[in-house]
């Protein structure tokens, strides 16, 4: 009686090297390599692209992606990696978590374009004064025998930039209260 090799089957490629594949990605994610994490698991993807694997790929990236010491991503990255998996119709392991990391990523995507606004406002308002500065500085400097419609053209000028400084700053301080007040709760 002769003892046949016994085969072992475990499934199609995919669902075999899938394992191993997240598992390394996951501990390059842990030692902060991002770049090695994504481009593990894009390569997995690219292999098989028909799988439900490849398909939570999209899921672990847009994790990484949303890694706040990941420098090298962007929320942006992440939430057109969580709209492509929760727009697919296959099978999925992550859609809760998805549905919520998509939810959390548009909140942070909104504060960040109100942040970038509000640094614009503030150095707009910064170069307002220092322009309202200046021609003040310059008024004072003047000599006296300007005549007197150039100094209320300069008075009106301040004036009016004393003004618009004056609204930027209310229009900051309003960005501010804003930003410092929590998200409302869905």
């Amino acid at each position: 009686m002769a003892c046949a090799p016994v085969m072992r089957v475990v499934g199609p490629a995919p669902v075999r090297v899938w394992p191993s594949t997240l598992e390394r990605s996951q501990r390059f994610a842990a030692r902060g390599e991002f770049d090695s994490a994504d481009s593990t698991l894009a390569s997995f993807a690219t292999r098989y692209p028909t799988s439900d694997e490849a398909l939570e790929t999209s899921f672990w990236r847009a994790m990484y992606a949303l890694d706040p010491s990941n420098r090298a991503e962007s929320v942006s990255t992440a939430i057109g990696l969580l709209d492509t998996y929760l727009a697919d119709t296959r099978s999925r392991n992550h859609v809760l978590e998805a549905t919520t990391l998509r939810r959390v990523a548009g909140q942070l995507d909104a504060l960040n374009r109100l942040a970038s606004s509000a640094i614009a406002q503030a150095k707009d308002a910064n170069a307002a004064a220092a322009i309202a500065r200046a021609l003040s500085d310059a008024r004072i400097e003047t000599p006296r025998a300007q005549s007197e419609s150039t100094s209320t053209s300069s008075d009106a000028e301040i004036k009016r930039l004393k003004d618009e400084l004056a609204k930027a700053n209310a229009e900051l301080e309003r960005i501010r209260r804003r930003l410092a007040q929590p998200p409302p709760q869905r």
